[in-house]
């Protein structure tokens, strides 16, 4: 969507995010004070899905951490995102949570393992950060310290989920479903995170160089990105990608992620009349970006970050949004021709019943979507310790039928592959409609994440 998600402490300031991260981070009180290697890959004492050899090295664990989080019946999430400030609208992925969670306990709550009768509540507790990296890590330690959660759950942001990762792997704490399509989250020297269906920043830019090399294959490309690991990511994917073509690229600016002004870098981009542009950025920036654009008299092909993939953002830049291209791993929740998939109508019922939220924004549909995935990861888990769902999440296999998870789409992960987003849609925005429409058929780049991404950021 949403969510797409932005590296840096301001994914920028409006919505979808998808982008993403987060930590689970530390540990003192929860899991002991002492700090051990980061490097926790290799073999385990975990149970495993299907006794398959295990990923994840539990040896160095803490003693007697594993099923902390977990009381009676009730399994204890924390996350940690912007509620207030310039990034206040990444709230709506709480609602869309929220709601999720409130509807499966209301059913009874998650079964773990599936089959056994044995149901949770799920209770997630939640922390303001305003975006701000070091705010999430004081929140992760709180979160694991004091309250005492099971796992962290889709923490927001990159460089927010980069400051808290080593303690997160040392005291063995799950940060599952981070929410950010970085491609850190690939790094295996640190298996107790995962990203969440957020499509890897890396994959959106494959998409676009395969429809230039098709469309406009002489096409000169202009380069908006935010200048941290977000926007580097796609600065750096594209320069790779492009080695062996007729595709060039003209012009790079780079924008503040504290701030979503970006008028002056699109204006200087739009001197080079070049014919394609790539928005390597996210949340206002993007509508920002193309009513600059706009402004500006430029009409080039537009790819925008897939973190800016909600009706608001899209709303906000009108007419100058109007055939972008981007990438979804969701259904749309905002086009009408939606609304008859039994998936859709039990999501708008619930969001409707626990929520404020509107429920045709991308965001919202991002975080109902993401809980729905990590209750199929508990479900799906030999045992309710944090060792073994953590293995799961490593070896999570036909992840189908997920929230709005497209039709016809499977979301996996493996010990050679730790991205989960790796099937979604190429979309297009139709601004008299209101809402996207898919370009083509479903995208599957499954087990390609790692060797599209830029090393040096993959491995740092």
């Amino acid at each position: 969507m949403n969510h797409r998600g932005r590296d840096r402490r301001g994914a920028s300031n409006s919505l979808r995010a998808l982008a993403l991260c987060t930590v689970l981070a530390l540990a003192f009180a929860a899991c002991g004070s002492s700090r051990r290697s980061g490097n926790t890959t290799g073999n385990t004492g975990a149970s495993t899905p299907g006794g398959t050899t295990p990923i994840v090295d539990t040896s160095n664990c803490p003693a007697g951490q594993d099923s902390v989080g977990v009381s009676g019946n009730t399994i204890t999430l924390g996350t940690s995102l912007p509620e207030s400030g310039l990034y206040a609208p990444f709230t709506a992925i709480l609602k869309g949570e929220r709601s999720y969670f409130n509807y499966l306990n209301a059913q009874g709550g998650v079964e773990v393992p599936k089959g056994s009768g044995k149901k949770y509540q799920i209770k997630l507790v939640d922390k303001d950060d305003a975006y701000d990296a070091a705010r999430t890590v004081t929140n992760v330690n709180s979160l694991i310290n004091d309250t005492k959660v099971f796992s962290l759950f889709n923490v927001v942001g990159t460089k927010n989920n980069l400051g808290a990762r080593d303690t997160v792997n040392s005291d063995c704490v799950p940060d599952l479903l981070i929410a950010s399509g970085a491609v850190q989250w690939g790094n295996t020297k640190f298996p107790w995170m995962l990203g969440s269906e957020l499509v890897p920043y890396p994959l959106e830019v494959r998409v676009f160089v395969d429809y230039l090399k098709k469309n406009k294959p002489n096409a000169k490309i202009a380069v908006l990105k935010a200048n941290d690991d977000f926007g580097q990511s796609y600065a750096e994917t594209l320069t790779e990608l492009i080695k062996g073509t007729n595709l060039t690229v003209v012009q790079t600016q780079g924008y503040d992620p504290e701030s979503s002004d970006v008028k002056s870098a699109v204006t200087s981009l739009a001197a080079t009349k070049a014919d394609a542009f790539l928005l390597g950025a996210t949340l206002l920036a993007c509508p920002n970006a193309l009513t600059a654009m706009g402004d500006a008299g430029w009409k080039p092909i537009v790819y925008m970050s897939g973190t800016c993939v909600s009706k608001l953002l899209l709303g906000a830049a009108g007419k100058n949004a109007d055939g972008l291209l981007t990438v979804t791993p969701l259904v749309d929740p905002a086009d009408p021709g939606n609304a008859s998939l039994p998936a859709m109508q039990l999501y708008m019922q619930q969001v409707k019943k626990y929520s404020d939220a509107d429920a045709t924004d991308g965001i919202v549909a991002y975080g109902w979507t993401t809980a729905a995935l990590m209750a199929r990861i508990l479900e799906n888990s030999p045992k309710l310790t944090r060792s073994s769902v953590m293995e799961t999440a490593r070896n999570f296999k036909d992840g189908k039928g997920i929230g709005l998870e497209l039709p016809g789409a499977t979301w996996d992960t493996s010990a050679t592959d730790w991205f989960l987003g790796e099937t979604f849609q190429l979309i297009t925005y139709d601004a008299t409609a209101g809402h996207t429409k898919p370009l083509g058929p479903l995208v599957n780049l499954d087990g390609k994440t790692a060797e599209l991404s830029p090393q040096s950021l993959l491995h740092s």
